[in-house]
């Protein structure tokens, strides 16, 4: 008779422990926090200061002959709004899943992770939703040749005329191109931007990347990875990008002080959540551990003609 193997006297197969297969999207795919920086708010909604940018761009210097009155110089104030809205879901982990669990790791870091995931999400499909679209910023151009289209396609001349008018009717010289991974695909592609280089280095995205940038004069260069399952969870798994073929130029400043513009920003306010905040407590009627997380914010435009804004680009 034959000795058993392993096979046959191991009846249910070993749990890895060093290994967790997970569908989880990296901060960097997603764009909504970096193009409208968080603002703290003392309130849950309220208004804020706009000095009128018509009396910053006229000349009121007149000539004085001495003793007479000098010319009096005005400006005006407007105001803006916020008004923060409250997102918020838990996950349970119920006593009988943690004492059957083979999952080789924590199961409130599973929990923590699948609740930032749901964060970001949030964030990003509303941000897309409310900015990536026309009738929204200073400039919609939708006309431009497809910059996808090498032969006629012109994305460099399209851009730098975008940033030169946020800077004729703003006094502010755009810092960030948003663009969806297929714009982004056609840029790297374009042979107008990699003539650029041809000379200097390899054709390498992040050479092409940094070529972009020094070429626009611009800082950031934010490519939208982010997708989401757009049907029921019941339904196949179907991958749709949160942003596809649009393109936004904008002046974008993360600090939050006087005499600052930026195209817009994201008021948070701390005691309903901020960004997002995870509280963990004990349900003993239904014997589980409950994550939860709570966060609170208004995505804004503040100075919609710091935007300028390209409509189905590819």
């Amino acid at each position: 008779m034959a000795l058993p193997t392993i096979n046959d006297v191991q009846l249910v197969e070993p749990v890895l422990t060093n290994m967790l297969i997970a569908y989880r999207q990296s901060a960097d795919r997603f764009v909504a926090s970096r193009a409208f920086p968080a603002v703290p708010v003392t309130s849950d909604s309220g208004t804020y200061p706009k000095l009128t940018k018509k009396y910053w761009f006229t000349d009121g210097l007149l000539p004085r002959a001495p003793g007479d009155p000098f010319a009096r110089l005005e400006y005006g104030v407007e105001s803006g709004t916020y008004k923060t809205m409250q997102w918020a879901g838990d996950h349970a982990i119920a006593d009988e899943t943690r004492a059957n669990s083979q999952i080789p790791m924590e199961l409130e870091r599973v929990g923590v992770e699948l609740l930032g995931q749901k964060s970001m999400l949030r964030k990003e499909i509303a941000w897309a939703t409310d900015f990536m679209k026309t009738s929204v910023w200073g400039t919609d151009n939708s006309s431009a040749t497809d910059w996808d289209d090498y032969s006629t396609g012109d994305p460099i001349g399209d851009i730098m005329l975008a940033s030169e008018t946020i800077s004729n009717n703003t006094g502010y010289v755009p810092n960030t191109l948003i663009v969806g991974h297929i714009v982004h695909r056609a840029l790297m592609n374009h042979p107008d931007v990699l003539d650029r280089i041809k000379y200097v280095v390899a054709a390498g995205q992040e050479n092409v990347r940094s070529a972009l940038l020094s070429v626009l004069g611009i800082d950031n260069y934010l490519v939208a990875r982010g997708t989401y399952n757009a049907v029921n969870e019941a339904g196949t798994f179907v991958a749709t990008p949160i942003i596809d073929d649009d393109a936004l130029l904008i002046y974008s400043n993360p600090s939050a002080g006087i005499f600052d513009a930026s195209a817009g920003k994201t008021f948070v306010w701390g005691p309903g959540g901020g960004e997002g905040t995870i509280y963990r407590y004990r349900e003993n009627s239904r014997h589980a551990d409950v994550l939860q997380i709570k966060e609170q914010w208004d995505q804004a435009v503040t100075a919609s003609d710091l935007g300028y804004f390209f409509s189905d680009i590819v």
